[in-house]
């Protein structure tokens, strides 16, 4: 078997109400999938991370088609731990050279992705199975992406579905956080957990001294709350503020992830499978963190094939808390598959079908679908 093409797909979607952090905004949904190719008529897909910047689109498809492409065809793609390093160390170099450490691991990660897609589909086993998992069928979920306003209707219908923990996003300002923090405590249970996440906006003297209050709320983790490459402003905003620090989505590779375990600054590490290198890359990392008692709990903010292929790596990966769900309305979740999926008593069943277990709907895929030629 032969890997003959690698096809880029694009999709867009216009988002009626925009997804607000402390750095920005996000107007549009948009999904880059990656289409592995053989010589047998097999294929596999995978996601490669672009939430952030809106122009991200350009650089990795680029990649993809410049710079991963050439390395790929004819490589048999049941290596996957080889295809990987070849990228790797094709394209790091490179990638410290661009200053685009980012898109190269977001382009390998979706290849990655499609790899393990395409085997389970070859060897007619899903992916968790390949992975040597067999004992979980399902995986708790927390609701994410909430705020850092209007997210009161959210919340009771995640509710309604038997989710236990949530998500809220701070960042805007310590009278409206409080305010924010305060109104989520009050809707949720007395049993449920509350986590907040700063995507990295605060300085560590702001951190702390809005964490000290923050903290009444009975916070289950922080995320991010100073720039996720200040490891020892990491851990002295944990030390301060006696709260469980939770980072990685912005770390990439096994490199990024053991320089943040060394300094002891994260007590919950975070690899977002479309983006830190795939399965493989961040099997690695979840393994290297074992080592150091630090249990993983995988970001998510993208597509259903990420989203597919973070329930595989839960359900055979040791350590793993719990994961992400977007709580935002999101079709590029709730309606790629044919089948979607299904929240039932917070938790999430595993699919059982060969690869990743799910089929495209190519109405909606070709409806959103981008001619790359125009871009």
């Amino acid at each position: 078997m032969k890997i003959i093409d690698i096809e880029p797909i694009v999709l867009t979607l216009p988002l009626q109400n925009p997804v607000v952090t402390s750095f920005g905004s996000m107007n549009t949904r948009t999904g880059i999938y990656v289409k592995v190719h053989t010589d047998t008529g097999e294929f596999g897909i995978g996601e490669v991370w672009n939430n952030f910047p809106s122009w991200g689109i350009y650089e990795k498809i680029a990649t993809l088609n410049y710079g991963m492409k050439p390395l790929l065809i004819g490589e048999d793609p049941r290596n996957i731990r080889n295809i990987n390093n070849k990228l790797f160390s094709s394209c790091e170099i490179l990638g410290l050279q661009w200053g685009a450490t980012g898109p190269i691991y977001q382009s390998i990660s979706g290849i990655d992705l499609a790899l393990w897609d395409l085997l389970g589909k070859h060897c007619h086993k899903p992916v968790y199975k390949l992975l040597g998992g067999g004992n979980v069928s399902e995986i708790e979920v927390y609701a994410s992406g909430l705020g850092p306003t209007g997210f009161e209707t959210l919340v009771e219908k995640h509710k309604e579905m038997g989710i236990k923990r949530f998500k809220l996003k701070v960042g805007t300002g310590l009278d409206k956080d409080l305010a924010h923090v305060k109104k989520m405590r009050e809707i949720l249970d007395i049993e449920d957990q509350l986590m907040i996440d700063a995507n990295q906006g605060w300085d560590r003297r702001t951190a702390i001294e809005h964490l000290n209050q923050l903290n009444q709320f009975q916070l289950s983790w922080v995320e991010e709350p100073v720039r996720c490459d200040d490891l020892e402003g990491l851990k002295i905003v944990r030390d301060a503020t006696g709260l469980c620090i939770a980072a990685g989505e912005n770390f990439y590779g096994r490199k990024h992830a053991l320089q943040a375990l060394n300094a002891g600054a994260i007590d919950v590490i975070q690899p977002d499978l479309s983006k830190n290198g795939g399965i493989t890359e961040s099997r690695i990392v979840a393994e290297m963190a074992h080592s150091w008692e630090v249990p993983y709990a995988p970001h998510f903010l993208s597509g259903a094939v990420c989203f597919a292929a973070s329930l595989h790596f839960m359900a055979s990966v040791p350590d793993g808390m719990i994961l992400e769900l977007d709580a935002n309305p999101n079709p590029l979740r709730e309606k790629l598959f044919t089948k979607p999926f299904v929240v039932n008593k917070g938790k999430i069943a595993v699919p059982d079908k060969p690869g990743f277990g799910f089929e495209l709907d190519e109405e909606f895929v070709n409806y959103y679908r981008i001619d790359l030629d125009e871009l």
